[in-house]
């Protein structure tokens, strides 16, 4: 009995993995924030000794230092910091698989959401859902990434992302969706244009130079409809500027001669800071369906259909 006691001791200490619990990884990433062993133990209301004694531990399992000191204080190692960033995704992820079971807290939860979208979406979603969140889940962090329609269902699958909000006409059959509103399409122009008042012609659509907005990765889905339309008619865009941003479509108009396409949402907010004309498309360009999508992997948490419920109540 001696024996197996002795042996099950050795290998805790070859095992250091033994040595971690949720209290010390949280620890850790207050310690990576804070760059300050006084300041880091404040959080949590434990003494400075205590946090040192943490950080000491950290260091002998990882065989990092974790911080270092620097003539303008602590600073944390890049392995450190790689080190937290795994370690933060680590508690998510058991915060995940206990909201599954359990009735979620928002106002009590730690928890952090990754939620992928279109610029412009995530410009009219961001707002209006962190000032939902400061009153309902304080304690509650949100990320927002870029969507990628191609990786989609990828980064539902892998964790990258909990729900992505995008105009998304298709979307793979193995996920959820939900359609959150639908936008119309306008055109604007500068309030100064030399040959445009109030109203936009075919031909004036056809031949005035475009502002043509092409993201990182992938296609608009907005750019796409406008190209169809045209090739429906036979027509060929003038595209003048090609610009990696959505949102700088409407001001480069506004400080020129071009058009560009966009939401109404956009339009009337980019026409309150610039002087610009709201058109209607003098061709049917149709409607974008904004939608939400999650995968089966989050579907039965009570967490992840809380965020989904509070990013559905903004639209409804």
């Amino acid at each position: 009995m001696t024996h197996d006691r002795s042996l099950m001791a050795s290998g805790s200490e070859r095992d250091p993995l033994r040595r971690l619990d949720a209290q010390t990884l949280r620890a850790l990433c207050i310690l990576i924030e804070e760059s300050h062993v006084s300041k880091a133990a404040e959080r949590p209301g434990v003494t400075q000794p205590s946090m040192s004694a943490v950080l000491a531990q950290l260091r002998e399992v990882f065989n990092d230092p974790i911080l270092i000191r620097t003539n303008k204080g602590m600073i944390p190692t890049s392995s450190g910091i790689a080190i937290a960033r795994l370690a933060k995704r680590s508690l998510d992820l058991l915060e995940e698989a206990m909201s599954m079971t359990r009735e979620f807290d928002p106002y009590a939860s730690k928890m952090t959401f990754r939620i992928n979208a279109t610029e412009s979406v995530g410009f009219i979603l961001v707002p209006p859902l962190t000032r939902l969140l400061e009153s309902a889940a304080p304690g509650v962090r949100i990320e927002v990434s870029p969507s990628a329609p191609s990786r989609m269902l990828d980064q539902l699958q892998q964790g990258e992302a909990d729900v992505v909000v995008a105009y998304q006409p298709h979307a793979p059959d193995m996920l959820y969706m939900t359609t959150l509103y639908q936008q119309q399409l306008r055109v604007v122009a500068a309030s100064s244009h030399p040959r445009i008042e109030g109203r936009l012609t075919p031909e004036q659509y056809r031949n005035e130079r475009h502002v043509y907005y092409k993201p990182a990765i992938g296609v608009s889905s907005i750019e796409r409809q406008v190209d169809q339309a045209f090739a429906e008619r036979g027509w060929e865009r003038q595209v003048g500027i090609v610009v990696p941003s959505a949102l700088a479509s409407a001001p480069i108009a506004a400080a020129s001669n071009h058009l560009a396409t966009v939401t109404r949402a956009v339009a009337e907010h980019a026409a309150r800071a610039n002087d610009l004309q709201i058109l209607k498309p003098p061709i049917p360009l149709g409607v974008v369906r904004v939608a939400m999508f999650w995968h089966e992997r989050t579907h039965a948490s009570s967490a992840h259909a809380w965020l989904r419920k509070m990013i559905k109540s903004l639209f409804h």
